[in-house]
């Protein structure tokens, strides 16, 4: 049986009601097979649209301060990672030094094991937590005379230089939080105008494909993707490790691409990771359009894997 794939984006929904609008416009009414049915359901389409250009407004402030978002936390990462590195390092260290009591390094912050195993967190606010213990450790020995002492001498370190670019990551967190409450609440505008659109988008595409049951490609002249083969697609879910790569295909056109991860991830089409790409940070969707059946995510993150779904024939 034939279904509607409706897109989950913005920018591809709002597409499908230009189509919509504009194919309504090119019928005269008598033969407008919309026009009783837009008036029994009080649907306006000249109102949607305008609606639509309100939503785009909300959507263009969303994307920025998504973007704005993303940068502090490419700051913050570009901070805090050589720092994390570095208490990496000072933890195996402490852990030969304090053999065979490495439980001693829970008072250091580090979550070990009773085998021996440091259990670091993904998230960065436990990370930079597990810092600042580690931080007030070594302050609480008298100058030099910490286990570290000889480590950070050894390799021209120091405790202040960590502090510093530390606290730089954590600004930079906090400012990326902001923006993302920022890209939040730009989201519900956004959705608060639009929802009663979508809501006219499936009623409409729900009357048409009743109406051209016999031909429900007929549906695709008003711009609604069809599908009508055997199983009905899924949305699959997906992992790209550490700094890697993966190509997927089989994708509905029409469909989305939706970043379900906490890492933003870059989608090339095709099967390599070359020519032009885009960026689609967490929650973000992205809709696959025609040319992009089979598409190569990669993650460009040191630190986090990365996760994604797509509706893809199984």
């Amino acid at each position: 049986m034939a279904r509607i794939i409706y897109p989950e984006d913005f920018l591809n929904q709002d597409r499908l009601l230009k189509n919509v609008v504009e194919k309504n416009d090119s019928l005269s009414p008598a033969e407008n097979p919309l026009t009783a049915f837009l008036a029994q359901h009080s649907i306006v389409l000249a109102d949607d649209a305008t609606a639509a250009d309100t939503a785009s407004a909300f959507e263009k402030q969303r994307r920025a301060k998504a973007g704005e978002a993303e940068d502090m936390t490419q700051k913050r990462d570009l901070a805090f990672v050589p720092v994390f590195g570095n208490m990496r390092s000072y933890y195996q260290f402490l852990k030969k030094f304090y053999s065979p009591n490495f439980m001693e390094l829970n008072l250091w912050g580090a979550p070990i094991t009773v085998t021996g195993r440091i259990a670091y967190p993904n998230e960065f606010a436990e990370r930079i937590a597990m810092f600042h213990v580690l931080r007030e450790k070594y302050e609480g020995y008298p100058v030099s005379t910490s286990p570290l002492e000889a480590y950070l001498v050894l390799h021209g370190q120091t405790m202040a230089a960590n502090t510093t670019a530390a606290n730089d990551a954590l600004t930079f967190h906090n400012q990326a939080k902001a923006l993302a409450g920022q890209a939040e609440d730009a989201t519900q505008d956004r959705n608060n105008v639009w929802n009663p659109v979508m809501a006219h988008l499936r009623a409409i595409g729900g009357f048409l494909i009743s109406l051209y049951s016999d031909n429900p490609k007929e549906l695709n002249l008003w711009g609604f993707t069809v599908d009508d083969s055997p199983r009905a697609p899924k949305q699959v879910k997906s992992k790209v490790k550490l700094l890697d790569q993966i190509t997927v295909g089989s994708l509905i056109i029409g469909g989305t691409f939706k970043n379900i991860g906490t890492v933003p991830l870059t989608v090339y089409k095709g099967s390599s990771a070359t020519g032009p790409s885009v960026n689609v940070n967490p929650g973000e969707l992205y809709g696959i359009t025609k040319g992009f059946s089979t598409i190569t995510v990669a993650n460009q993150s040191s630190t986090t894997t990365g996760e994604f779904s797509a509706l893809r024939h199984k």
